[in-house]
């Protein structure tokens, strides 16, 4: 995978309340301008501290990122590009609020000039040139990714889109119709895409926790038939594990590949990977 780079020098310069459950925060700087192009539901790793006080960014090296000897590391975390202004220098990153993280935590306390450090753009997804249509599902860690999609996808392609969220107060006007599922309705977003009927040649972007992830892509990959090429899952989080512990995942994802001569060439197969360690599903071929 492409190695991402460090964006020095960039401050916060807004915050929002989207939702009772989303915040939305602005980011600017010079290295923004310079920041090619991304495909919708970009990722970058953003690096945050105590608000108020000085990140510490990394540098890029041969075989990663580098980090100062004997200095404080900031908190890092992946999160979804909304929205990126390279004329501005202006980036937009909505953050799902979900109970006392180290991310929610300081993004209803950033403030303008808060200094934050991005590693990336990378990733991002387009479907298949063959795809005659997409389905979109996932809850509110994926609504940001959504919403990008919603707006980049071309107007004349059929897109479906579920979304579970907690309560009405946490849905989003987005660009195109959504079918919302609400948890305290007990409502399911597994069960919600399973009553959906699929159209020939769809091809699915799943993101959000990770068992429900899960059990979505072996629907569409077993029950459905979708091609791996036409199922995107990711997991952004999972029930009861913390960011640690994901990162832990990741990383053991990353080694069992290596011990069985796999080549982890895409951010899917990483997270293909790890499904298999977490709860057991598809082997990756070697390529």
């Amino acid at each position: 995978m492409a190695r991402m780079a460090v964006l020095p020098g960039l401050r916060v310069t807004g915050s929002s309340q989207l939702t009772p459950r989303m915040r939305r925060i602005t980011v600017g700087g010079d290295a923004l301008h310079s920041v090619e192009s991304v495909a919708p539901g970009a990722h970058v790793r953003l690096l945050f501290g105590d608000p108020g006080g000085e990140v510490t960014l990394p540098v890029s090296g041969p075989s990663g990122l580098v980090w100062p000897a004997h200095a404080p590391r900031p908190y890092a975390r992946s999160m979804t590009v909304r929205r990126l202004d390279t004329v501005r220098g202006e980036m937009t990153i909505d953050i799902a609020l979900h109970g006392d993280s180290a991310a929610g935590r300081w993004a209803c306390a950033a403030r303008p000039g808060d200094p934050v450090g991005v590693v990336g753009p990378g990733g991002g997804w387009t479907p298949p040139a063959d795809a005659r249509a997409v389905l979109l599902a996932g809850d509110e860690a994926a609504l940001p990714a959504i919403a990008a999609l919603h707006e980049a996808l071309p107007p004349e392609l059929e897109v479906r889109t579920v979304v579970e969220v907690a309560e009405p107060d946490d849905e989003l006007d987005l660009a195109r119709p959504v079918t919302w599922v609400h948890r305290t309705l007990a409502g399911s977003l597994e069960d919600a895409v399973r009553d959906l009927a699929v159209t020939a040649g769809v091809a699915a972007w799943v993101a959000g926790e990770g068992h429900a992830v899960k059990a979505i892509r072996e629907h569409l990959r077993l029950d459905r038939g979708l091609a791996r090429s036409h199922c995107h899952a990711i997991r952004y989080w999972t029930r009861g594990r913390s960011h640690e512990d994901s990162d832990a995942t990741f990383g053991a994802a990353r080694a069992e590949a290596a011990r069985r001569g796999i080549d982890l060439v895409t951010t899917q197969d990483v997270h293909e990977m790890s499904y298999e360690l977490m709860t057991g599903g598809f082997t990756l071929p070697t390529r």
